[in-house]
């Protein structure tokens, strides 16, 4: 019998993409699919209910894993619930479906500041809403997933502790797939509530299949991201208000040691500082002042990806950016850069298209990777990256795409020259990395992986 996937749509563009290649790719692999639709929540909410009732009566109890699983990215719809039917009743359609009291998207805001398209990447908003009348409010309500016994596989895009309460209340059911392999030791390590965590990589778009060679394209280097400095000031607590340590020596401290080590994770530099000061705080403390403190991953990332560019516009090589704060540096009047202000997830791919270089810096992904290296292989563009663990399993640089180091930040101008300067090889480059990241990096890849593991 057909599965039937569910997915989450309407609600940040950037995660729109990434779920419809993920839908065209099961349903070429044969599965059914329905699109819980922000925008139309309340008729989303009546037509899933409705289907999953109709699932209910062609077997028996409610056990409906073998028919359906939901896939979504951020904890989307994470604690959808509604009133289950009375005992053989069968009519789910006329029970109402609420969120728990709680925005079914609030864990799709990281606040991770990296923002790959130009906009703060996941700030809240409402997916909530019910169906019924007010007495019905007053019924007793269940998870969605755990009373079908569905599948819930919840794609994180950001680093876990970002998105703490949603999977410390995450569906029995859960499946967490990390795009970073850190990431799925943090799970393993802070979250055991959850019974099953992967790793999945990042994954790219393509649009179109014919691609210019480079000598035609007119951007000479594409960034396309935010620098979170600007995206997340919200996010940073009062310093003063930690009882155990110095906030700000602490902020200050730690800071200075990505900088100066940026091969280490937050996570881990935050916990050695405060083992250094504090040798009595408890794992569950040591976890909390990290999620207080995870501003300074997104102070990291900004830190470097603003150094790559400026190195690059002051060596008189031309960078077009796109996303919040490329306009507020300081040096941000250099004749060299070009900002674009910002665009939709959907609007940067055609200029990827027409790029000699996308030049990405990741988003403090130690043993991970990002869209950005993979749609700019998909684009037939050369990647310039900095490297992680796994971009350096997958690939040997100068094959598929250029990765530098960011403890030698210096180099980056020179390896774009030499790019330029030996176009015919650097089309080398381009060609064999686009081949590379159609056969292995694509959403479909990924849905293969999915469906393969946990189906």
């Amino acid at each position: 019998m057909k599965r039937t996937i569910i997915f989450f749509t309407g609600v940040y563009d950037t995660l729109d993409l990434f779920t419809g290649e993920l839908k065209r790719a099961f349903e070429e692999m044969g599965c059914a699919a329905f699109v819980y639709e922000a925008d139309r929540e309340a008729q989303s909410k009546q037509g899933l209910l409705a289907l999953l009732a109709e699932g209910r009566t062609m077997q028996a109890g409610c056990d409906l894993s073998g028919r359906f699983a939901c896939v979504t990215f951020n904890n989307l719809g994470y604690n959808l619930e509604f009133v289950p039917p009375a005992p053989d009743s069968g009519n789910e359609t006329k029970n109402v479906e609420r969120c728990g009291g709680e925005n079914c998207n609030e864990a799709a805001e990281p606040g991770s500041g990296d923002v790959a398209w130009g906009e703060e990447p996941y700030p809240g908003r409402d997916f909530d809403g019910g169906v019924g009348n007010a007495s019905e409010w007053d019924k007793e309500t269940v998870n969605l997933w755990e009373y079908y016994q569905i599948p819930y596989i919840n794609i994180l895009m950001d680093h876990p502790f970002h998105y703490d309460k949603p999977l410390r209340n995450a569906p029995a059911t859960s499946i967490v797939l990390c795009t970073d392999r850190n990431h799925v030791r943090y799970i393993r390590r802070f979250l055991r509530n959850i019974r099953q965590v992967d790793f999945l990589p990042h994954a790219g778009v393509e649009l179109g299949h014919r691609h210019k060679p480079l000598e035609q394209r007119g951007i000479d280097v594409l960034y396309a991201g935010a620098l979170p400095v600007y995206t997340v000031g919200r996010m940073i607590p009062d310093l003063e208000a930690i009882p155990e340590v110095d906030g700000q020596e602490m902020m200050g401290e730690v800071l200075k040691e990505l900088v100066s080590h940026p091969h280490r994770t937050t996570e881990e530099v935050i916990e050695e500082y405060l083992l250094s000061v504090r040798d009595d705080l408890p794992p569950e403390r040591i976890k909390q002042l990290v999620i207080t403190m995870r501003f300074l991953d997104s102070y990291a990332t900004s830190f470097f990806r603003e150094q790559a560019v400026r190195l690059l516009v002051e060596n008189g090589i031309a960078v077009t950016a796109y996303g919040v704060g490329w306009d507020q540096c300081a040096w941000s009047d250099n004749p060299y850069l070009r900002y674009g202000g910002k665009v939709l997830a959907p609007e940067i791919l055609p200029l990827m298209n027409d790029s000699k270089i996308v030049l990405n810096t990741l988003t403090w992904f130690k043993a991970g990777a990002h869209d950005r290296v993979f749609n700019g292989m998909l684009s037939g563009a050369v990647v310039v990256t900095d490297d992680s663990t796994y971009l350096r399993q997958q690939f040997t640089d100068g094959k598929e795409l250029a990765m530098f180091s960011l403890s030698d930040m210096a180099g980056l101008p020179e390896r774009i020259f030499e790019i330029f300067g030996h176009l015919s090889r650097a089309q080398q480059i381009a060609d064999t990395g686009y081949e590379c990241a159609r056969k292995y990096h694509t959403w479909k890849q990924r849905a293969e992986y999915i469906s393969e593991s946990f189906f």
